[in-house]
């Protein structure tokens, strides 16, 4: 978990400890007796930090959906900036691409669609995820801009749409999780280069 400047030592604590119980196999969703007493923290800093307890089961939730769903984008966009060579560019955000893809991350799109789920009828945690889903974005955006500056694609589609088609495809993999009839992987990630090269490599071929 990164750790933000800006946040109370405390809070991040009781954040930190949070999410380190919701990867407990025996019990994944934490109870506010185990975070207290995990954190060394009391009922006091929790209310007066958060809310509730539910605000600090969304804040981790919102902050694991976020980290899966971004990864390494925004190293990836970085790095972009500095590499002149189109297939080293486009082999790095692959790497990135095919690791959350895998069939080890099958919790994690499970997690993801559960939170999805949740703030339908949640409007706290819809409000959270507006604005994870916005930082989301931005970092697709930003990696798109980054290409059009390359001569790498086209110029002339909206950012934001060409964020939207991407993680939508990404979300994709978990319609393959529920399938009755197991997809072969790499039929699914030739797929999904094809998709990417269209928004952010469109110009290979002509360079």
């Amino acid at each position: 978990m990164k750790f933000d400047p800006d946040m109370h030592p405390t809070k991040y604590r009781m954040i930190e400890v949070a999410n380190e119980l919701f990867e407990d196999p025996l019990q994944p969703f934490p109870t506010a007796e185990r975070v207290l007493r995990s954190s060394g923290t009391t009922k006091g800093s929790l209310y007066h930090h958060f809310k509730d307890f539910s605000d600090l089961i969304e804040c981790v939730q919102i902050l694991r959906y976020e980290e899966f769903a971004s990864f390494e984008i925004n190293a990836v966009t970085v790095a972009i900036g500095k590499i002149e060579d189109i297939e080293t560019a486009r082999a790095r955000l692959f790497v990135e691409l095919r690791s959350r893809q895998a069939l080890s991350t099958r919790s994690s799109r499970s997690e993801r669609a559960l939170v999805i789920a949740q703030s339908l009828t949640n409007e706290r945690l819809s409000t959270k995820i507006a604005a994870a889903e916005e930082r989301i974005s931005q970092l697709w955006m930003a990696l798109y801009s980054a290409c059009v500056l390359r001569g790498w694609t086209q110029s002339n589609l909206d950012p934001r749409s060409v964020s939207i088609i991407v993680e939508a495809v990404l979300f994709g993999r978990i319609l393959i999780d529920l399938q009755p009839e197991e997809i072969e992987i790499e039929e699914w990630l030739s797929v999904l280069e094809q998709v990417v090269d269209a928004m952010y490599f469109s110009n290979r071929l002509a360079i």
